[in-house]
C-alpha cells in the first residue's frame, strides 16, 4: 500500500455538519450562561466594598502613622537644640 491510500477523506453530509454546528452552539451557550453567572455573582459580592474600606482604613492609618512620626523628629529636633548649652551661660 502506498501512504497516499493510508489517509481518505471523510465527507461529512449535512445532516452531520448540522449536528457539530448544533453542539458547539450548546457549549458556547453553556459556556456564556456560566460567565455571565459567575460576573453576576462578582458583582453582587461584598469583597470589592471590603477591600475599598479596608484600602481607606489603612491610608488613614498611614497618614496618621506619618503625622505621629514627623511630629516626634520635630520634637526631638527642638529638644536636641535646647539640650546643647548656649554661649552666653558658658561665660563665666
Amino acid at each position: 500500500m502506498s501512504k497516499h491510500n493510508n489517509f481518505r477523506r471523510h465527507k461529512m453530509g449535512g445532516h452531520d455538519a448540522e449536528e457539530l454546528k448544533n453542539f458547539w452552539e450548546k457549549v458556547i451557550q453553556e459556556q456564556t450562561k456560566q460567565r455571565e453567572g459567575e460576573e453576576s455573582r462578582l458583582r453582587k459580592s461584598a469583597l470589592k466594598k471590603l477591600r475599598q474600606e479596608w484600602t481607606l482604613q489603612l491610608e488613614g492609618r498611614a497618614r496618621q502613622v506619618q503625622a505621629h512620626t514627623k511630629t516626634q523628629k520635630e520634637q526631638m529636633t527642638l529638644l536636641s537644640i535646647e539640650a546643647l548649652p548656649s554661649p552666653d551661660k558658658t561665660v563665666a
